[in-house]
């Protein structure tokens, strides 16, 4: 990795901390370049703004998310139990990371939000994906005889999700 990256990382690291103790609206970018112990115009060699530091750590936290729920991609279950199980590994990784970390969903469902236009389509896009991801998992079910071929799917997905995250 080298030094811009690491920086933009440590950067990233600090607003993230300071963004879940204040908030986005009440963060300003002194409070993060403070974190880092770095002089505050520092922070525009690596970010334009708070909003551009702050929709990165979004898509960071989005990936984070993603690769726990398709750690264990559908398809590969051949039994029911194997369904079942295979639906508990993926619930227990997404459980272990909002445990882990409890302002993931304060940042996606509430800080994205309030933020504007773009960033609401941004928290959007994320709950379309993991509504993408338990589709996937759902249609798996269906194909298999697990589940009843008359669910609908994407409302199923939102539903479920919705459980989550709450």
């Amino acid at each position: 990795m080298d030094k811009t990256t690491r920086k933009r990382a440590e950067i990233m690291e600090a607003a993230y901390r300071v963004i879940s103790e204040k908030g986005y609206h009440r963060t300003r970018i002194e409070d993060i370049a403070q974190e880092t112990g770095m002089a505050q115009g520092l922070f525009y060699r690596y970010f334009e703004n708070k909003k551009d530091v702050f929709s990165q750590i979004i898509d960071m936290v989005i990936a984070r998310i993603s690769e726990g729920v398709m750690a264990d991609a559908p398809g590969t279950s051949g039994t029911l139990e194997e369904y079942a199980e295979q639906m508990k590994r993926g619930l227990d990784n997404l459980f272990d990371i909002l445990v882990e970390d409890p302002f993931i969903s304060k940042l996606l469902f509430h800080e994205a939000q309030g933020i504007d236009e773009e960033m609401s389509r941004k928290a959007q896009k994320a709950l379309d994906l993991f509504a993408d991801f338990s589709s996937f998992y759902i249609k798996d079910g269906i194909a298999k005889g697990f589940l009843r071929p008359d669910i609908e799917i994407r409302e199923t997905a939102y539903a479920f999700n919705a459980v989550v995250f709450e």
